[in-house]
């Protein structure tokens, strides 16, 4: 009877899996005497056969993108090679960011170019006098009908506040009121049509109405654009301000100078005063209070001014009498 051979190639997964059967008996029963450790074991085998899988179909997907790329296999260099080279993903974040967001690359540009074109096309009005209490809205109604593609903004001058202060304590309208202004038209053609139509005219209306009377002051500023009356009005603002800074350093100026006179005034008339008072003896040397001698004359001295003093008067005397009786 003829002895059967083993094959270890075909039976090499049966003995894996009989060897495998035969460490789970043992850990199970390890497991009896320290689950703790046994569970710890079990999660790094697993770690470990997961880590190996990644590793192994991370290579696979090198060799098919260099597959893909070149139209056939590859030696083992050049896989190696290809493994540690940048994949397309890489590429596309050394981009800037513009490029990733193409509407803010494009639309910019196109914003831009839009924007000065209207501007171009667009025509600025100047009105010298705005009819009393009239609003922005106000205007706009009498002006859309000479604007069929439409206006603009509106900017207009209100009046000061010392006018407005004036008017109202004299009994007038507490509303508010403007004295000039500006229009802008979206196209300058109807702009130039509307300033040779109104300018001199009134403004018509209904009968009755409260401007129907006033009249038309226009005049279309050729080659001016909305972004010069813009900046006119911020340098008239600059200029404003400047002119209010000069004169809070001015009055202050001024205010010291008129305090460092006062205190130096006031200095020079107590050291007068001190001088004075020390002159007539009232203040005692060391600033404090302290007896005072004055001198007294001698009395030969008296005596001969009392004799000199009477004999005059006798003299004096005997004039007098004589001029009478003679």
């Amino acid at each position: 009877m003829s002895i059967r051979k083993r094959n270890e190639f075909l039976e090499h997964g049966g003995s894996d899996d009989e060897g495998l059967g035969d460490e789970s008996e043992d850990e199970e029963r390890r497991g009896a005497k320290g689950g703790r450790t046994n569970k710890r074991r079990k999660i790094d085998a697993q770690s470990d056969d997961k880590s190996i899988h990644s590793v192994n179909e991370r290579q696979e997907a090198d060799v098919a993108v260099l597959e893909d790329h070149d139209g056939e296999p590859i030696d083992g260099t050049t896989t190696s090679a290809g493994r540690f080279a940048l994949g397309a993903d890489f590429e596309d974040d050394e981009q800037p960011r513009n490029a990733l967001d193409p509407t803010t690359a494009q639309t910019r540009p196109k914003s831009v170019l839009a924007a000065e074109k209207v501007a171009r096309k667009s025509g600025v009005l100047y009105i010298s006098r705005i009819p009393p209490f009239m609003k922005p809205s106000t205007l706009r109604h009498f002006l859309l009908p000479h604007a069929s593609k439409g206006l603009g903004r509106v900017f207009l001058t209100p009046e000061t506040q010392t006018s407005h202060s004036a008017r109202v304590k004299r009994g007038g309208n507490k509303k508010k009121s403007f004295t000039d202004g500006w229009v802008e038209f979206t196209s300058k053609n109807e702009a130039k049509a509307a300033a040779e139509r109104l300018n001199g005219e009134i403004l018509g209306g209904k009968k009755g109405g409260f401007y129907r009377d006033d009249m038309w002051n226009v005049k279309y500023l050729r080659g001016f654009k909305w972004t010069h009356l813009t900046e006119q009005i911020a340098n008239e603002n600059a200029q404003r301000v400047a002119r209010l800074r000069e004169e809070v350093r001015r009055t202050r100026k001024e205010n010291k100078a008129f305090v460092d006179d006062v205190e130096r005034v006031k200095m020079v008339e107590g050291m007068v005063r001190k001088r004075r008072a020390k002159d007539e003896g009232t203040v005692a040397v060391g600033g404090k209070g302290g007896r005072h001698f004055v001198q007294r004359k001698a009395r030969e001295e008296k005596k001969l001014e009392g004799i000199g003093r009477d004999t005059d008067d006798a003299a004096e005397q005997r004039r007098v009498v004589s001029k009478i009786f003679t």
